[in-house]
């Protein structure tokens, strides 16, 4: 039986839903012929300093899903409007196509949805609010506007109300963005002077719960005795502190998201569109039930683990923020991150980056798409270090370490800064990923940056010294360059025997062309002296523009013959130029030509005026012919 290849869109993989939910993935398909592809943002921690959610949300672009058996797609954890509208445009060509696609608690096109009964259980717990605890007010906590599944919790919250003769408030309906500081705003604005305290706070998750808890602490409110607060999702923080949430079957969903998706993908249709799981109501101290420890000790344990894998992440970042920020070329970057992957235990890691951040690129200009190659900056699999390659992006990670036996679970996650795309990192799940991966991924970040920097410093500074040896109009030598790199060509002329070649050139009619055409025009007749005298590049020669309408070239000859032949070859370029691109009138200049073997006496000053005295010579000739 072939391999299955499944890619999973997700959001905020180091949260707990997410995260015990990706692991029940990784479960489901250990030891069975199915690898997963985790495409994930981290759109919740929107750090104004270093995060973009355009930059997030790349990474939803980056698999050709046509390489794919089947897809599983989370839109619920999306935290943001623009992943969501960036995952909802990559499922759209899925749904025509009729790909095989499971999609958790959001109906969509032509996807098999595994659906939770949400509604059954917060109505439960709108009814036991008021017939247990007497609560008549309420608000509510939501997610972002356009969640349907935050939508679908309150709807049913206030549905309830109404079967008990309440009628809802829609004043009293807060967005909190699923995250904490969401909550906490939420909880401000419920506080706000003038406002009548609610009897109970509907909260449309754990999170947002929590921290509207700690914020009516701070204010001295006190829950339950004041304000009842309920959440969603059965958290370990949250069941150890006592809080009223609904706990959803993340296992189940997730083997059953894989069961049906892998049938189908061997030609089995669901007879349904639609899977509903139970949820389950956990009543508990902020409603001002007695706590039930059911849930309790194995959420401790979990939470005593999370503790401790906290404090080793804290030595971690602490141990490689500097170094990893402080990477100069691509080879140091190459190193320290084999000592953070070393000692933060990842077994398989692959970095890889636009190679523009860190190598000079032909052609390659920034754009918020990944280009088609990208660049293994690092590579290691079980303990094996990987070769630095280039590789085409639609192959994820090289080719060559796909092996079909233990592909596993992979997350991929976008590296970046604000609108600057650096690539991406793979990092086999449960290595690096849960809790740690923010901190793994600003660190990385982090080393891409001082990458990026240090690689545009070089460039900049090889830029400003070009610029300082060139001249601008022609592109040629200036006479900084000329000063700077003759003396080493007659050096090595003089070495081996061979004659050292200076060339003066003095253009003819300048006076007459600034005069009567002006001097933009005159700055194009240099240009076009300058186009012909490139000719002697071909000839061993480097021509130099010296300043206004004098020129020079200098190089090596193995004979007088072929250095007073130079100015054939020139005045034959500048009769092609004038024939082949008519202009107001021809170009043409008076040359002169000195060439010598360099004894170690000669200076550069004499081949300058022994051609200078040739080129005025000539000058001379023209004008007792004229």
């Amino acid at each position: 039986m072939s391999r299955k290849k499944i890619a999973v869109f997700i959001a905020s993989i180091d949260r707990e839903y997410q995260q015990d939910f990706t692991a029940a993935l990784a479960s489901a398909t250990s030891g069975s012929n199915v690898d997963i592809c985790i495409f994930n943002t981290q759109g919740h921690m929107n750090v104004e300093i270093s995060s973009s959610e355009a930059g997030e949300s790349m990474i939803y672009g980056l698999p050709d899903l046509d390489t794919f058996d089947g897809i599983i797609s989370l839109p619920a954890t999306m935290g943001n409007e623009i992943a969501l509208n960036k995952v909802m445009d990559v499922l759209k060509p899925v749904a025509k196509s009729g790909k095989p696609h499971i999609s958790i608690d959001v109906p969509q096109e032509n996807a098999v949805c595994i659906q939770f009964d949400d509604q059954v259980s917060v109505s439960e717990i709108i009814e036991h609010m008021i017939e247990e605890h007497g609560a008549r007010r309420f608000a509510f906590v939501t997610g972002p506007a356009d969640s349907p599944v935050s939508a679908a919790r309150v709807n049913a919250c206030m549905a309830e109300m109404r079967k008990h003769g309440l009628e809802p408030d829609n004043k009293l309906v807060f967005s909190g963005e699923w995250t904490r500081v969401g909550g906490r705003r939420a909880a401000e604005q419920i506080l706000e002077p003038g406002g009548e305290l609610p009897n109970a706070v509907i909260c449309a998750n754990d999170d947002m719960a929590l921290s509207v808890i700690e914020c009516f602490n701070e204010r001295g409110i006190m829950v339950p005795q004041d304000v009842a607060v309920t959440g969603f999702d059965a958290l370990r923080e949250a069941l150890l502190r006592g809080l009223t949430t609904v706990r959803r079957p993340i296992n189940r969903s997730a083997r059953k998201a894989i069961e049906v998706l892998c049938k189908w993908i061997d030609g089995e249709v669901p007879e349904s569109r639609t899977i509903i799981l139970p949820t389950i109501p956990i009543y508990g101290e902020t409603c001002g039930c007695i706590q039930n420890n059911e849930h309790v000790n194995e959420k401790l344990r979990a939470l005593g683990t999370e503790r401790w894998n906290m404090e080793t992440i804290l030595t971690r970042v602490s141990m490689f923020s500097g170094s990893m920020a402080g990477v100069g070329d691509e080879a140091e970057a190459a190193e320290r991150i084999d000592e953070f992957v070393e000692s933060w235990g990842i077994r398989k890691m692959f970095l890889c980056v636009d190679p523009s951040i860190c190598r000079n690129i032909e052609g390659r200009e920034f754009t918020r798409n990944y280009p088609e190659e990208m660049l293994l900056l690092f590579g290691k699999a079980d303990g094996e270090r990987i070769p630095s390659v280039m590789f085409p992006t639609k192959d994820l990670i090289p080719e060559g370490r796909r092996k079909p036996e233990n592909q596993g679970s992979l997350v991929f996650c976008p590296l970046y800064y604000r609108d600057r795309n650096f690539g991406y990192v793979a990092i086999e799940l449960g290595s690096g990923t849960g809790s740690a991966l923010y901190s793994v991924l600003m660190l990385l970040n982090g080393a891409l940056m001082s990458l990026y920097l240090q690689t545009n410093i070089r460039r900049y500074a090889s830029t400003i010294e070009s610029m300082a040896v060139h001249d601008i109009m022609t592109g040629m030598l200036n006479r900084r360059g000329f000063m700077e790199q003759a003396p080493k060509v007659m050096e090595q002329a003089g070495k081996e025997g061979k004659y050292f070649v200076m060339i003066s050139v003095d253009m003819d009619h300048m006076k007459f062309i600034n005069d009567e055409y002006g001097h933009l025009t005159g700055d194009e007749a240099i240009g076009r002296m300058g186009k012909a005298l490139r000719i002697l590049e071909t000839r061993n020669m480097t021509p130099v523009h010296i300043s206004g309408d004098e020129f020079l070239a200098y190089g090596i000859s193995d004979s007088l013959e072929d250095a007073q032949g130079l100015i054939d070859v020139v005045n034959a370029e500048m009769d092609r130029i004038n024939r082949s691109d008519p202009w107001i009138c021809d170009i043409s200049a008076s040359l002169g030509v000195y060439a010598a073997i360099p004894d170690g006496k000669d200076d550069m000053d004499q081949f300058l005026t022994r051609a200078d005295r040739a080129m005025y010579a000539e000058k001379n000739r023209k004008k007792h012919r004229t």
